[in-house]
């Protein structure tokens, strides 16, 4: 009886051996998760360009140089209470101590026309009604000039100043020489402030609006490559799309791109990535979600991002390829520009086959 048990389970176990172990047949089907990868080529690279409002950022960017000028725009919603007896007048703005920061000249006017926060650019008080002069309309006398440094900025006024300032439209802090400063906006969390003190009591006047408005006197040429916050550069690529893909499963899209220089006033930037849904038309371009948000050293020199949903997007629907934005993000965060090296965009894909028939 016990020979014939053994007998049994070994007759069992010869068996089970000419089966495939569990798995096997998965794994073979799928071609040993073996991952392939191609390089697909570039077809064209250029830069959409647009002078966006800034209202919504985080900071108040004050700076003048070669390439760019931005000033500060501020409006105060001051009460009917007239105000006697004063001990201090002041306009304080804060630094944001993560920028690399320069000394500037600068003066303070007031606002002849009223501005939308949203909307305002250095060309457009509002998305319907232009500035009479770019830059902003505001008086030619200044109330005050300074020398803006160290972590704040303070503006002291007089009685009579205080009377023109609660009938005037706003304040624009213009910059008058070379040098560049990055304060918080109300949207960074730390606000300018409008402080009127007496007998030791701060009253602070709420703010209403903020932002900067920017212009730049260099724009890049459309055919060249180009990254840019404050005014946005939007660098739009497409690469040809290659068969050899369809109906595989696609596991990364590496896109690498090369930094040929750079202008900005901080040590690392992020770079977004979206996907057109549309044939590129320009700036406007619809576009889909972001894809991809990463946050590189300008140390760096050759930048790489992960874009596989974009890569995924066009296996499943080979009509779908209509390129990629590649852009500073936040757009508005900053004015600053990185110029990448023309041609240096590759977009190496893996991706596993499809499952082979047995």
């Amino acid at each position: 009886m016990k020979n014939l048990v053994i007998l049994i389970f070994a007759i069992l176990f010869l068996f089970h051996c000419n089966k495939s172990p569990i798995g096997e047949d998965e794994l073979t089907l799928r071609g040993g998760f073996e991952t392939d990868t191609l390089f697909l080529p570039l077809f064209t690279s250029s830069t959409a360009i647009k002078n966006i409002p800034l209202g919504s950022s985080q900071n108040l960017v004050l700076c003048k140089d070669n390439n760019y000028e931005s000033r500060i725009l501020l409006r105060f919603s001051f009460s009917d209470t007239t105000y006697q007896g004063l001990d201090e007048i002041k306009l304080v703005l804060y630094r944001n101590t993560t920028f690399k920061s320069d000394s500037i000249i600068f003066s303070v006017h007031l606002l002849n026309h009223e501005f939308t926060e949203s909307e305002a650019t250095w060309y457009k008080k509002s998305n319907t009604e232009p500035w009479e002069n770019p830059g902003g309309d505001f008086e030619f006398d200044s109330l005050r000039m300074g020398k803006a440094k160290g972590d704040s900025l303070i503006v002291w006024f007089n009685y009579i100043d205080l009377n023109k300032i609660r009938n005037a439209k706003g304040l624009i802090l213009v910059p008058r020489s070379t040098g560049f400063l990055v304060f918080t906006s109300r949207e960074g969390g730390k606000a300018p402030s409008f402080k009127i003190i007496k007998n030791n009591v701060i009253h602070t006047v709420p703010l209403s609006s903020d932002c900067h408005i920017a212009k730049t006197d260099s724009l890049p040429n459309p055919w060249e490559d180009w990254l840019g916050s404050g005014i946005s550069y939007r660098n739009f690529v497409i690469f040809n799309y290659d068969t050899i893909l369809n109906n595989s499963r696609p596991i990364f899209g590496e896109l690498t791109f090369s930094l040929a220089g750079y202008s900005c006033h901080r040590d690392s930037v992020e770079i977004g990535v979206r996907y057109l849904v549309e044939p590129f038309t320009g700036f406007e371009t619809k576009l889909g979600p972001v894809i991809a948000l990463k946050k590189f050293s300008l140390k760096d020199t050759i930048f790489k991002i992960d874009v596989v949903e974009y890569v995924q997007r066009i296996v499943e629907n080979s009509d779908s390829n209509f390129g990629l934005f590649i852009y500073l993000s936040p757009e508005n965060f900053d004015i600053a520009n990185i110029k990448l090296i023309k041609g240096s965009h590759k977009l190496k894909v893996g991706y596993v086959r499809p499952p082979e028939e047995r």
